[in-house]
């Protein structure tokens, strides 16, 4: 094995379940619950809803998925408190438009707006700061 990978020790803490309304975006609607929640930093548990058009970064390209009626097969990713302050999210899925076609990628923000509703879990991650994080190579 080749590389480095980051190893992150903590643990898991709060639950957070969210309901996102119609029209709000994907992205930026999860990072307003975590704020509202006050979770530093998440991951996305397990999700169900549908989106009114979606849009993601997929192998370098943009994939655009129109609808209305996307439906959203698997969310997951998570999101992160930078020591400023800023949220950053990366989050990822499979969706699946009205014709049973399947896209995957990173949902790009602003353009992702709910079709429905969105119901999500969102659970607290919390790391030990003073090993966080940590850097293994070979």
């Amino acid at each position: 094995m080749s590389g480095a990978a980051e190893i992150e020790n903590g643990s898991l803490g709060r639950i957070a379940v969210i309901r996102l309304r119609p029209n709000e975006d994907l992205v930026t609607g999860i990072e307003t619950a975590c704020r509202e929640h006050a979770l530093r930093h998440a991951v996305v548990r397990s999700a169900v809803g549908s989106l009114v058009d979606a849009s993601l970064d997929a192998g370098g390209k943009v994939v655009t998925v129109t609808g209305p009626g996307i439906e959203i097969l698997t969310l997951g990713g998570e999101l992160r408190t930078s020591a400023d302050g800023t949220l950053s999210s990366d989050l990822r899925g499979t969706l699946s438009d009205s014709d049973a076609r399947v896209y995957g990628g990173r949902f790009r923000r602003g353009e992702n707006p709910i079709c429905i509703t969105l119901e999500l879990v969102l659970q607290e991650w919390v790391p030990n700061d003073e090993e966080c994080p940590t850097t293994m190579s070979e």
